[in-house]
């Protein structure tokens, strides 16, 4: 719900690319299919399911979600992309035929076991396999498993109350989709504390439990040179950095806002690195094989990739985000074995914040994952959330009992043993 901090900043300060989206041919379709989404009137609002983000006017959408790069663009690119286990589609309120809310949705068949600690894992992987009704549940969710903030897009111009109302008119709209396509578990996917301030006396009034989602690690870069960085960061480490660097020092480097002719080498190290994570999130580790494509086609130039070469050879790339004031950091692959040699990781980080303070930008997103790492190269965490209701009537207490008590902090195999060393961020940060 990050998007909705800064479309609604002003109200909330006083309460606490290379190709066009969508061809010509395919815009025609999609200005006919936009009269076919069902409405229905809640709070004053009318609101509708669209099958499609395709079904929004490009213009409108990011009206409501100023200077992002994961706009109307982005989801239609991640639409485009093919998933295997998600399937995608928006929410959106009017008021007098002007959107004033929306956000993107996502249905998937979701693993109940997914928030367990790893030594009851076996015991998800039993019941998957013999009886996977019990684990797992069709999920409708607000939000994208492509971002790490949930999204929701609300017009600046609604008050405290008529904005809380858009709020739930998203919900009501998404529990009628969700209704119909028999999915009785509803969440709304990675809440920033920002946007919890405000968000949860709403989504509490509309029946939502909450619980602790992985928290996003972000890095400030307020510094006028690269060395201003290295000089942050503790004597012994900054040594260290230095003797990576230097083993480092054979690889070329090349960004780029296309990567057509060296997907396939993409695709294999993109495997690579996920064939190597300490943690599983079973759907949500998808990265559907047409997005690095889809997404750099749409963007507009800000979908940038690094890649890094070894005697002509690919051997690593990083693929991130550009916005004014923040450089999102997406997905990074690498080739193992030259990566122990020469330290892929580390010289991949810090050419991507070179790549910041180069272009004076103060804020790095550095992901949901090896918080280990992070934390030692100078990484805070903004706490996340996940809200979530059974709208069925027989274990719906039972469910509300227990969320709260899940974690995915819990589950995660590096955060428990980092508990005295991160740095949590406050709400408002």
């Amino acid at each position: 719900m990050s998007r909705m901090s800064q479309t609604a900043q002003s109200v909330m300060s006083s309460a606490p690319q290379l190709l066009p989206a969508v061809d010509l041919s395919k815009a025609a379709s999609d200005r006919r299919s936009a009269v076919v989404a069902p409405e229905l009137t809640y709070k004053g609002f009318v609101i509708r399911h669209h099958t499609s983000i395709a079904e929004i006017a490009e213009a409108e959408w990011n009206r409501l979600f100023s200077d992002v790069a994961e706009d109307w663009s982005y989801f239609r690119a991640c639409e485009r992309s093919g998933s295997a286990h998600f399937s995608f589609s928006a929410v959106a309120a009017y008021k007098d035929g002007r959107l004033v809310a929306a956000a993107p949705v996502f249905r998937l068949n979701y693993r109940l076991d997914m928030t367990l600690p790893e030594r009851f894992k076996a015991v998800g992987d039993f019941l998957a396999r013999y009886a996977p009704r019990l684990v797992k549940v069709p999920v409708m969710g607000m939000g994208s498993p492509m971002t790490e903030e949930c999204p929701i897009g609300i017009d600046p111009a609604l008050d405290g109350a008529a904005r809380d109302d858009a709020l739930a008119a998203l919900i009501r709209a998404m529990e009628l989709r969700a209704k119909a396509a028999g999915a009785k578990i509803l969440a709304i996917k990675d809440v920033t504390d920002s946007d919890a301030q405000w968000s949860s006396a709403a989504l509490a009034g509309t029946g939502f439990t909450r619980m602790a989602s992985l928290p996003l690690a972000t890095l400030a870069l307020p510094y006028d040179d690269f060395e201003g960085y290295i000089q942050s960061l503790p004597g012994k480490q900054r040594n260290d950095i230095r003797r990576k660097l230097k083993a480092a020092k054979d690889l070329q480097v090349e960004f780029r806002d296309d990567v057509e002719d060296v997907y396939d080498e993409i695709l294999a190290l993109y495997r690579a690195t996920r064939a190597n994570r300490k943690a599983s999130y079973e759907a949500f580790d998808e990265v559907p094989e047409d997005y690095f494509r889809e997404v750099m086609r749409s963007s507009h130039g800000k979908a940038r990739v690094m890649l890094c070469r070894l005697d002509g050879r690919l051997v690593s790339f990083n693929f991130f985000l550009v916005e004014k004031d923040k450089v999102i950091g997406k997905f990074v692959g690498m080739d193992y074995e030259v990566a122990r040699a020469k330290n892929l990781y580390f010289f991949n980080w810090m050419t991507i914040v070179r790549f910041c303070i180069d272009k004076g930008i103060e804020e790095l997103q550095t992901g949901q994952t090896t918080y280990t790492v992070k934390v030692r190269l100078g990484c805070k965490v903004k706490r996340s959330w996940i809200y979530f209701k059974y709208t069925g009537g027989l274990i719906g207490p039972l469910v509300r009992f227990i969320g709260p008590r899940l974690s995915f902090e819990d589950a995660d195999p590096e955060l428990a043993p980092l508990s005295d060393k991160l740095i949590y961020l406050a709400p408002d940060a």
